[in-house]
């Protein structure tokens, strides 16, 4: 069966962004004129006010109230995927639709009667049944109080829950009424949040005064520290999230199993593509049997997901390189080591209803059935589209915070398969929100600093691209270029550091720079476009012949029963952000495969994959002990016997090789031709295959470097 190709679009340089505002993370300062207390976390002091030992007591309770409301509050955030509420306007101003249908909802319900609900950080905005143009949204809130949605912030929504249980906790101070303090409150609760990159600081403004026999004085201020890295975890959720936007890792290890688990059989699931010679109509399905069986395997295989850098990542090895790749598609390549302490685990649970169809008339599915002019022969055709929508929960675990009573967050992610393939939409990354200013922003001093962006190739100017300044691990946003890529403002002034310039649709570059106190200058920074070019995959057969393996210089283009997965990782200067650009293209496609490209140096990396039984038979080879003739048998080798007709994957060859892309040829053409060497074992005729002819599976990156000049794409 031929398969849509939806490309894996590279977004590398917007995550990279990430990283880039990661280190803005804001230092707040509060400050007073009395003692102030120790730092509490990185970039956060908070002062404390002095006073008596005898009002020791109020403070101590007050500040332990504060630390209770924030408690209760993250863990129903943890619990709730970022939200206080979902419906209550005083702790969340955009309420969120919720429904009893998980795939038709913003939320999903953990349970029919439960008050748990949890948002989706991506799913189906429009309707199951859309057709076209449709839409995927997501619910995540941002982390702190910066941006367009600062009000619903997870800052913002803590700080009104504090504001409303903090007083509550106190309850009057009744406790001490009993020990002879009298104590009047003023006003009401404001708290102050901040998550920093370690933990979570409340500070709390309630003014009231405290007496106790002749003595009497004014305590208005109250902190806590909750130990819980709500940061961290917040950046895993985003990033397994923009994950399964661009790359639809949930989708494309379902629809495997959907084809592992179909065939000819009653037993089985109907099968997306199958043809058979019978006479009459006998097999059928219940639809409604099917959707069990698919629901089935949700549960029981949505827990293979794993995040590769997180502590409960364990990848098991096969033997087999087909059973291993089927394997790895469930791995997850976030692939940071700062999420090593964290256990991330996927689930579905039978009783969150998916929205499920196939194309049956009615309850009952049968194939096509043709008959032919002779009576006792049959053609029965089985051809059955799935459509498919499912929630996921992510639950991502930190087991060392609130001081080893650990703490979760979760997150919902939605799969959704229409007509046996992932549903497509044009990728938007979910952006992580930093704090806005930090220290360093508070002192710039320098002179006008002229900072001009242009494109790299067009030489034009480039608007809203994001300056930021750098100096020794603290960043300072600066501002946007405007309409004619200029930016003027002034600097901070230190030791020198590095002036960061990231642009949407380009490849983000660091300049080391020294501005200096009262002294205009300018910097001039290019960047390098992103181009979107379709791109065709073509191979050149490594062909057995008379005289032994031969390479053959003539393209081909691929089969319908040939895909290939291509992987472009740019090596960039020591200035520039890492890029990297992934696709697949399927041999006989209708539709374009599209991919986002700069110009630069590429290691390019292609995996060839025939959908094809391939068998070495049998052989009896002789050999001589003096004079007398033995013989040995070699086994066969058969790369298609456990799997369904149709269903088999050869690995074929590929490609291993550094290629350069350069400006002109993305600027003047649309198609961006690449080349992979094909080990024609196929070609071979079975009885003539030997299994010394495995061994050339094993020389691509070799054939790659011999053959690098006939090899190089090419542009149309």
């Amino acid at each position: 069966m031929k398969k849509k190709n939806f490309s894996n679009k590279a977004q590398a340089t917007i995550f990279m962004i990430v990283g880039l505002l990661i280190v803005l993370g804001g230092a707040l300062f509060i400050y007073s004129t009395q003692k102030e207390k120790e730092q509490l976390v990185p970039q956060v002091r908070i002062s404390e006010e002095k006073v008596p030992i005898e009002f020791d007591p109020i403070r101590k309770y007050a500040n332990d109230c504060a630390y209770s409301a924030a408690v209760e509050g993250l863990q129903i955030i943890g619990e709730q995927g970022g939200y206080i509420s979902f419906n209550e306007r005083s702790l969340n101003s955009q309420p969120l639709a919720i429904t009893g249908n998980p795939t038709e909802s913003e939320a999903v319900t953990f349970a029919r009667g439960s008050e748990l609900k949890i948002p989706y950080w991506w799913y189906l905005k429009s309707s199951n049944d859309c057709k076209s143009n449709c839409e995927f949204a997501s619910k995540k809130p941002e982390l702190r109080s910066a941006g367009a949605q600062a009000d619903n912030s997870i800052e913002r929504q803590l700080e009104r829950y504090i504001d409303l249980k903090f007083r509550e906790c106190l309850n009057g101070f009744e406790a001490f009424a009993e020990q002879g303090y009298k104590i009047t409150e003023k006003g009401n609760a404001k708290s102050d949040v901040i998550i920093s990159s370690s933990d979570v600081a409340v500070i709390v403004q309630y003014p009231m005064t405290v007496e106790i026999e002749d003595r009497k004085t004014d305590v208005s201020q109250f902190a806590a520290q909750v130990p819980v890295n709500l940061e961290r975890m917040y950046q895993l959720a985003a990033k397994i999230t923009s994950l399964q936007a661009e790359h639809r890792y949930i989708e494309k290890g379902i629809l495997n199993l959907l084809v592992s688990f179909s065939g000819v059989d009653r037993q089985k699931l109907p099968p997306m593509s199958d043809m058979t010679f019978d006479f009459g109509n006998k097999l059928s399905w219940q639809k409604s049997d099917v959707k069990q069986k698919v629901t089935g395997l949700l549960e029981s295989y949505i827990p293979l997901f794993q995040v590769d850098s997180a502590a409960n990542f364990e990848r098991s090895i096969f033997d087999s390189e087909l059973k291993q790749r089927l394997y790895d598609q469930f791995i997850i390549p976030v692939s940071n080591s700062s999420f090593s302490s964290l256990a991330v685990s996927f689930s579905y649970l039978d009783f969150w209803p998916a929205y499920f169809d196939l194309n049956c008339k009615g309850e009952i599915c049968r194939p096509a059935s043709i008959t032919s002019i002779i009576p006792i022969i049959g053609l029965q055709s089985y051809k059955f589209a799935y459509d498919l929508s499912y929630p996921v929960l992510v639950e991502i675990r930190d087991p060392v915070a609130l001081n080893g009573k650990g703490y979760n967050f979760n997150v919902f992610l939605e799969g959704n398969i229409r007509n046996n393939r992932y549903m497509n939409t044009e990728f938007k990354p979910l952006e992580f929100q930093e704090a806005e200013k930090t220290q360093l922003c508070d002192s710039k001093t320098s002179g006008k600093i002229a900072v001009k962006v242009i494109d790299a190739a067009e030489k034009k100017p480039i608007e809203n691209a994001q300056v930021l300044y750098t100096v020794t691990g603290e960043s300072c946003f600066i501002g946007p270029t405007e309409g004619d890529g200029a930016l003027n403002e002034r600097f901070p002034v230190g030791i020198g550091g590095v002036v960061n310039i990231v642009a949407d649709g380009y490849i983000g570059k660091g300049v080391e720079f020294d501005p200096q106190i009262g002294i205009d200058s300018a910097l001039k920074v290019e960047l390098q476009p992103i181009y979107t070019k379709e791109i065709v995959v073509k191979k050149k057969n490594y062909a057995k012949t008379l005289n032994g393996w031969e390479f053959v210089n003539e393209p081909e283009s691929l089969s319908d029963k040939e895909t290939a997965t291509v992987s472009l990782a740019r090596i960039g200067d020591e200035n520039e952000l890492e890029f990297s650009a992934f696709a697949d293209y399927y041999g006989g496609q209708k539709e374009k495969s599209e991919m986002e490209i700069a110009p630069g140096n590429y290691e390019a990396n292609i995996n060839l994959l025939l959908n094809k039984r391939i068998v070495i038979p049998e052989q009896t080879r002789h050999y001589w002990v003096l004079f007398v003739k033995k013989s040995y048998t070699v086994p066969a080798v058969d790369f298609g016997e456990n799997a369904k007709p149709g269903q088999e994957q050869f690995p074929s060859g590929g490609l291993k090789l550094n290629i350069t892309i350069s400006p002109d040829d993305l600027k003047n053409h649309g198609k961006i031709v690449l080349y992979a060497v094909n080990v024609d074992i196929a070609g071979i005729p079975e009885q003539q295959r030997v299994i010394e002819d495995l061994e050339q599976m094993g020389q691509i990156e070799k054939l790659s470097g011999l053959y690098q000049v006939a090899l190089q794409p090419s542009f149309e």
